[in-house]
């Protein structure tokens, strides 16, 4: 959580259901979860195609009763209540400690005030009108009118419960009431009428023409008062508007449908260096080269670089259309952004990340195996073509196949910092799994680790980089040992579950901190001394780019297990 305001403990506990969730939603989207207590709504912010994170907005239920429904009365004993969609008690003014109950499972308590909650089940199940009666315990008998409020999977009932006696008690009230009004108007109509017929006329329109007079002018001096009023307010949004334009972190255009701009925000004259009012389009951008463009809603969006002759940035441009009333396209806006360093990072943290693993690994390696490789290289290669004995020929065989294989690893380290990302093609997760672990076991952390392999043997191969799942495992591996530097176990499991293959590193190190959990897979964000941040934040990007997903589950003094899961269809 990089950001909250108010009481963000009782939000805590919701944050993994919230991703979850949101991983489901597209950009541009909200959704809502409730809670016995909250409602969260929630929506993800997207960048470039990419969920960057989740904003949400929890409001507590009780706090919306307060507001909109304690105020709600009918006559002196009416009131308003309202229950959820699976006639859960949300809000009661008169029996606050029945809040929670549900009426499907009603206790001793809650028949104090109901002999039953059929009407209330009806009004669930859609099968009654806007309105219903029931007969209390006392033998009173209730109205309750109610409407449904629907928001996306969110739906509650409010209630307002009425005794009959008293609504029916002000009707005729009313009625009576309105029986004599309109008695006493129909005899005030008449004496006056009788009165005006003996006024003299011209007196009655000398006054008529000084009322009218008189009303027009107080009509004419409040349409005054509201047009200074409109005006005022027209300034204030105008003065905030421009405050706004300025203040916003990207450049702002206006472009009519020629293409000549109209009107620039001080942003884009500080990009430009200069002021290009009145400038077309092709005159700012004439060898403009695009990396990529996206369009979505009659919006469309493009990668720049050369813009305004900066050949080493790059902007991220957003177009939008202008309307009329009558849906004529009158020009166009456009949101002009610098994405540069954006960008740099993108290219950097893979490479960057891969040099960190690299250099813990190849003085071990180096030193441990590549001078004797050489030697034992050169016997088999000897014996090979001396032996004449079939079985130790073939065990020769086997062993200078282990030793090229040996051979090729030691040449994808020395490499490893340099190489471009492999094509996908079919993996067997524990192979990799395999090759990964055989790379660590020569790390000098790593000689107090045991490492206790559970890998299933029905695994189905996947369509992967392997190259790239492999820097994961290292990672996480690696990040394990560092875990424990007293010693301890790191089980590796990998398991089929459904359409899905689960792997899980589990160490018996030091834990990771309730706290700290929702940033490691933040870039740069590290608890080592000598540590760059990136392990897990590329782990992370690598496994989403397969539509999998790197969870992680800790508790201090206890260790830490990283769930990978990737889909077994991946093909």
């Amino acid at each position: 959580m990089i950001f909250s305001e108010g009481n963000n403990n009782l939000s805590k506990p919701f944050v993994s259901n919230m991703l979850e969730q949101t991983k489901n939603i597209g950009p541009s989207n909200t959704t809502i979860i409730e809670t016995p207590h909250l409602i969260y709504i929630i929506s993800p912010i997207y960048n470039q195609g990419s969920m960057k994170g989740v904003v949400f907005l929890s409001i507590k239920i009780n706090d919306i009763a307060s507001r909109f429904v304690s105020n709600i009365k009918s006559g002196s004993r009416g009131y308003a209540w309202m229950m959820d969609k699976n006639g859960t008690l949300l809000y009661h003014p008169t029996q606050p400690g029945m809040v929670g109950g549900n009426i499907y499972k009603a206790d001793s308590n809650c028949f104090k005030c109901h002999m039953n909650f059929d009407l209330e089940k009806r009004i669930i199940q859609g099968k009654t009108s806007n309105y219903g009666r029931h007969i209390t315990p006392t033998g009173e008998d209730k109205i309750i009118a109610f409407s449904t409020v629907s928001i996306d999977n969110l739906s509650w009932i409010i209630a307002v419960s009425a005794p009959y006696s008293e609504v029916t008690s002000v009707t005729r009230h009313s009625m009576k009431l309105y029986s004599y009004l309109i008695i006493s108007i129909f005899i005030t109509t008449s004496i006056v009428s009788a009165l005006l017929i003996v006024f003299n006329k011209k007196r009655i329109k000398a006054e008529e023409v000084a009322k009218r007079k008189e009303e027009l002018e107080k009509y004419a001096a409040q349409l005054e008062e509201k047009v200074n009023d409109r005006t005022a307010e027209l300034v204030s949004e105008k003065e905030k508007l421009n405050t706004i334009v300025s203040a916003i972190g990207g450049g702002i255009v206006l472009i009519d449908r020629h293409g000549k701009i109209q009107w620039t925000n001080q942003m884009i004259k500080d990009m430009a260096g200069a002021d290009i009012t009145g400038m077309s389009c092709e005159d700012i951008c004439p060898d403009c080269h695009i990396s990529g463009e996206y369009s979505r809603d009659n919006v469309d969006t493009i990668i720049l670089s050369n813009l305004f002759g900066q050949k080493d940035k790059y902007f991220q441009v957003t177009t939008a259309p202008v309307k009329g009333l009558n849906g004529e396209i009158h020009g166009y806006i456009r949101l002009i952004q610098d994405v540069t360093e954006m960008k740099k990072m993108e290219e950097q943290i893979i490479h960057s990340e891969k040099l960190a693993s690299i250099g813990r690994l190849a003085a071990g390696i180096a030193h441990e195996i590549g001078n004797p490789l050489t030697s034992i290289f050169s016997f088999v290669q000897i014996l090979r073509e001396m032996e004449e004995d079939t079985f130790k020929k073939e065990s020769l065989e086997t062993i200078y196949f282990h030793i090229n294989r040996i051979s090729e690893i030691l040449k994808q380290l020395s490499g490893f910092s340099k190489m471009p990302a492999g094509e996908p093609r079919e993996c067997q997760i524990n192979e990799i799994i395999e090759t990964s672990i055989n790379l660590i076991q020569y790390d000098k952390k790593a000689k107090n680790i045991s490492i206790v392999k559970e890998l299933s043997s029905s695994l189905p191969e996947v369509i992967a980089d392997g190259n790239q799942l492999s820097q994961v495992f290292v990672n996480l591996t690696l990040n394990a040992i560092d875990a424990m530097p007293e010693g301890g176990t790191l089980t590796v499991r990998s398991m089929s579950r459904e359409s899905d293959i689960i792997i899980q590193f589990e160490d018996t190190g030091i834990g990771i901190p309730r706290e700290e959990l929702p940033k490691i897979f933040d870039p740069f964000y590290t608890t080592k001394e000598k540590g760059t941040g990136l392990g897990l934040a590329v782990s992370y990007n690598i496994i989403k780019k397969m539509n999998g997903t790197l969870t992680v589950e800790s508790e201090p003094g206890k260790g830490s297990i990283f769930n990978i899961t990737i889909p077994a269809n991946n093909r």
